[in-house]
């Protein structure tokens, strides 16, 4: 949608005008520090200076002059007052110049150039809320490749049996190959013909190896089991160049689901680790994952994602391909933001009310015992308008640890 369509009719303390452009500036409070001979600088943001607003409206008819008369009213009336932008809406504003243009050709009308500066700028939220997924579903992420292994498997079983045994003794092999692997207690496959269903039951019990109630530590027990994951990674590659070309069809949609439940299982864990951190942040209980074990985390969810999509984008052109790359992209945008929304959570917000004359730096100190926050708490109070000195009384907005 263009601004075009959504424009509101522009006026100054109620007095409406014509508007034929408009043009706003927003400049940087910065504090330079810089040392003699040096190229380095510490630059501080103190925010934002106040919006500039530059509108040139017109007036035009016989009856242009008493509007002028009225606008030019408002114009020299002293203190801030209600400017309706045409495109930002209602602004609180000070006039800080003006210019009226008359001409000889344009008989019955005027310009008038006014340049306003914004007194109070909107209040807006501390924190944006994010769209963020509760939990990714396993059955989401294999349910292109189990299809189409379980539709290569009824061919390869109609067409040739003893090709078709030998490769499901195969899926068989592998699968326990791989729960031994990880220890886990169930050693057979329901249905080999329902991939579906046999991979979703294989993911749910690779999950349950997360605990969470032992000495060793969360990301070391995660970084473990992921690297035991992918110790099985080609497990089911195979050369089919001896192979019938359904039985290498169906070994290329068996080593596509592989490649999914792989990362079917690496995102389970995740989903374990993301539930046990906001369970914690519930009940504030000490969290046992730090803000760089959760990037850890992060950035390996992405490296297995990654080289599914390559090894997709290199095997295969097929439609099934396609559609799986697209949901390997959607299941690492959602991780991604999962793991973000846990770094970024904030802690309970408080008040705090100023009992000596400080600095903001001194107050942070105090409080978190780390003076490097100062910049967090100005965040919090955008209203404060000088950080060098806290006067008794004062009463901010904090972080509550």
């Amino acid at each position: 949608m263009s601004w075009a369509e959504e424009l509101q009719d522009a006026s100054f303390r109620g007095v409406q005008f014509e508007c034929t452009s408009t043009a706003d500036a927003v400049s940087k409070s910065l504090s330079i520090k810089q040392a003699p001979y040096s190229n380095d600088a510490s630059i501080e943001d103190m925010g934002n200076n106040p919006r500039d607003i530059s509108i040139n409206a017109v007036y035009s008819g016989e009856d242009y002059k008493t509007w002028l008369d009225a606008l030019e009213a408002a114009l020299l009336e002293t203190g801030p007052g209600e400017l309706i932008h045409p495109i930002y809406g209602i602004q609180q504003v000070n006039v800080v110049n003006y210019n009226v243009d008359h001409n000889a050709e344009n008989f019955d009308s005027c310009t008038i150039q006014i340049k306003f500066i914004q007194a109070k700028d909107k209040q807006r939220e501390l924190f944006i809320p994010i769209q963020v997924q509760e939990t990714i579903a396993t059955e989401d992420i294999i349910e292109v490749p189990a299809s189409a292994l379980e539709k290569a498997l009824k061919k390869l079983e109609q067409l040739d049996q003893n090709e078709f045994f030998t490769f499901v003794n195969n899926i068989r092999t592998g699968v326990n190959k791989f729960r031994e692997g990880l220890g886990l207690i169930r050693s057979t496959i329901d249905n080999v013909l329902s991939p579906a269903n046999f991979i979703v039951e294989l993911v749910d019990d690779v999950s349950q190896l997360v605990t969470f109630d032992t000495s060793i530590s969360a990301i070391s027990k995660w970084r473990d089991l992921a690297n035991r994951i992918q110790r099985f990674e080609k497990l089911f590659t195979s050369d089919n160049s001896s192979s019938s070309s359904n039985t290498a069809q169906a070994q290329q949609a068996l080593e596509q689901l592989w490649r999914a439940t792989q990362v079917a299982s690496t995102i389970t864990l995740t989903q374990k680790i993301v539930a046990s951190v906001r369970s914690d942040m519930a009940v504030n209980k000490e969290i046992n994952l730090t803000p760089i074990d959760l990037a850890v985390i992060r950035q390996q969810n992405r490296i297995v994602i990654q080289n599914s999509i390559n090894a997709e984008r290199s095997i295969t052109t097929s439609a099934n391909s396609v559609t799986q790359i697209s949901v390997y992209k959607t299941v690492a945008d959602q991780v991604h933001l999962q793991i973000q929304e846990l770094i970024e959570t904030r802690p309970p917000i408080s008040t705090t009310t100023i009992i000596v004359p400080c600095t903001l730096h001194w107050l942070a100190h105090q409080l978190y015992g780390d003076f490097s926050r100062a910049n967090e708490i100005q965040r919090l109070n955008p209203t404060l308008e000088n950080p060098a000195l806290l006067l008794p009384g004062m009463e901010l907005t904090i972080y509550a640890q």
